[in-house]
């Protein structure tokens, strides 16, 4: 049985309400996010939002998380980062580690499991950061997750949640401003009649037409 991480629901709370109330309001100018209604209260959430930079690992959880619906949120994060007394603190947030270039089974195994047990957990389907802004190609492992989630559990409720992040600037100083947008989720079914390799193109293309018509339909920061 594969070693889940150990989310200290304490740390990560005392985190929500430090973000919230102290280092967000001091340093970006406004947020503004959209669409929380959409987000599911129940059964398995794969949050899937633009990267657009390293405030989005705080933003997302700010905008889907435990303030918003009750719920912590799982992250992959580079193996460099989740070393030594940063990594213990990385881990009691949620994180867990994963080679970017050539992510092992035991990263894999241990997303598929969070999943399973209906959790939360957020993959960057773009894979890189966009700096200037415009939604990249995604990459096929977040919907190929899900999909293997629902394979080994046909009745598991999961849904793809696509979250569209935009900065005023794109390298973030001081007062920029934000806006989060999140879609209508994306229900994972079982593939039928069909190959694993094609349901996960399939999904993917679902995915990236949705986020990008969240991208369309934001004001566009200046």
């Amino acid at each position: 049985m594969t070693e889940l991480p150990c989310l200290s629901p304490w740390l990560t709370g005392a985190a929500y309400y430090l973000g919230k109330y102290i280092v967000f309001p001091l340093y970006f100018g406004k947020i503004t996010i959209t669409g929380q209604e959409h987000i599911p209260q129940e059964g398995a959430l794969l949050v899937t939002p633009t990267h657009r930079s390293r405030w989005d690992a705080l933003l997302v959880p700010h905008s889907v998380g435990w303030l918003a619906t009750g719920r912590h949120l799982y992250f992959m994060v580079s193996a460099d980062e989740v070393r030594g007394w940063q990594g213990w603190w990385i881990r009691r947030l949620g994180g867990f580690p994963v080679e970017r270039q050539r992510p092992g089974r035991q990263t894999l195994t241990t997303a598929v499991q969070l999943l399973l047990r209906g959790d939360s957990l957020v993959v960057f389907p773009e894979g890189k950061i966009s700096r200037d802004g415009t939604l990249l190609p995604l990459k096929p492992g977040a919907v190929h997750l899900a999909l293997q989630a629902v394979q080994a559990n046909p009745e598991l409720r999961l849904h793809l949640l696509p979250v569209y992040l935009q900065y005023s600037h794109p390298h973030q100083p001081w007062r920029t401003r934000v806006q989060i947008k999140i879609g209508s989720p994306l229900p994972v079914r079982p593939p039928v009649g069909q190959p694993l390799r094609q349901a996960v193109l399939d999904g993917t293309i679902r995915l990236q037409t949705a986020l990008a018509a969240l991208g369309e339909s934001l004001h566009h920061l200046v």
